[in-house]
């Protein structure tokens, strides 16, 4: 796996058009986006990065890592806020900020008192427009995904659980190159696919029912996800394929709307006004239409009736209408997609 320092020179030129000379990142997502480095837990790691350098603050226990595959970080062995407080000082910093958003309360409190200025969501606004180093990434985490997901379906046999088939398609993945999963992977038989977020459980697969899984892995730190319903048996019932065509009509529509300069909200609402002109089934749609992906596997743009954001080209989005019907099933239709100027690409195919 090749790192790169490409998206801290990113960060420092943003920091020198917006005259700022310095800026702290403490959030996990933050540091692992920027250091382009896979660190395990929340409070592993902190970085202050300034117009010519980037400081690494962390445990030495990953020193030997970081020096061979991101030289570009300069390593203080310390995890105390106070030590970037204070390195911030020394470099005579004088307009140095940080993530409202992306900061927890005891470090922003001191980074305030220390006269670094707060600026709300610089973080996420970065991390929307992707490399292609990223798009690279997430291309492979994505082919993966879907590769894993004709294996499945040829191994899942009546009588496995929930979590039985999940750990099949979870070690699919991983034999296919996965580096571990994007999010909890959602398996749902039957009627507990009307869940959009359920528990995997103990529950047994039957014949002639649906199956709805909702998964991802990771490829060089960056997630894919996908969501695919299928009916396990020989013949659909007729209220499941009228479901799933108008899900997947409804997904073909939202990929023909996603384009550079439309607002983000527009997919949502019209896949919305399709789903009730056609049998008043826009209560059965009770999630958002999709999100962006990258390091995590929520990231903005956003796609939801209170969203302002607009599409541009170059960001990877997920379009995943559908229909839920409590104590019955539900149906959902996944892709993540790459905006382009000319023609969306989607990437889990």
């Amino acid at each position: 796996m090749k790192f790169t320092a490409e998206k801290i020179k990113k960060l420092q030129v943003w920091l020198k058009q917006n005259r700022f000379d310095g800026c702290a990142v403490t959030d996990l997502d933050g540091v692992n986006f920027f250091s382009d480095f896979c660190f395990a837990g929340q409070g592993d790691a902190y970085l202050l990065i300034t117009l010519k350098k980037a400081y690494c603050f962390t445990k030495k226990m990953y020193a030997v890592d970081l020096k061979k595959k991101t030289p570009y970080l300069t390593l203080v062995d310390s995890l105390y806020f106070e030590d970037i407080v204070k390195k911030a000082q020394s470099l005579k910093l004088k307009n140095c900020i940080f993530d409202t958003t992306a900061t927890g309360y005891i470090a922003g409190t001191l980074f305030y008192k220390n006269g670094f200025k707060e600026y709300a969501g610089f973080i996420g606004k970065l991390k929307e427009i992707k490399t292609e180093t990223e798009i690279a990434r997430i291309k492979k985490a994505c082919s993966i995904s879907f590769r894993a997901y004709d294996i499945f379906r040829k191994k899942l046999k009546a009588g496995m659980t929930e979590l039985e088939a999940t750990s099949l398609l979870e070690n699919i993945m991983q034999s296919l190159g996965g580096e571990g999963l994007a999010f909890n992977t959602i398996m749902a038989f039957g009627e507990n696919s009307a869940n959009p977020h359920h528990i995997n459980s103990n529950r047994k697969l039957k014949q002639n029912e649906p199956v709805l899984l909702d998964y991802g892995c990771r490829y060089g730190g960056y997630c894919s996800d996908i969501t695919r319903t299928f009916w396990f048996g020989k013949k659909p019932s007729g209220e499941f394929n009228k479901a799933y065509a108008l899900v997947k009509a409804a997904h073909d529509l939202a990929l023909k709307l996603a384009k550079p300069s439309a607002p983000a909200c527009l997919p949502h609402n019209c896949v919305c006004d399709f789903f009730e002109d056609n049998g008043k089934l826009k209560k059965y749609f009770i999630h958002g239409l999709g999100h962006s992906l990258g390091t995590a596997i929520h990231e903005p743009p956003f796609m939801n009736p209170r969203t302002d954001e607009i599409l541009k080209a170059g960001h990877i989005i997920t379009i995943e209408p559908g229909l839920y019907f409590e104590g019955k099933f539900g149906i959902r239709y996944e892709d993540t997609v790459l905006i382009g100027e000319d023609k969306n690409k989607i990437l889990t195919k």
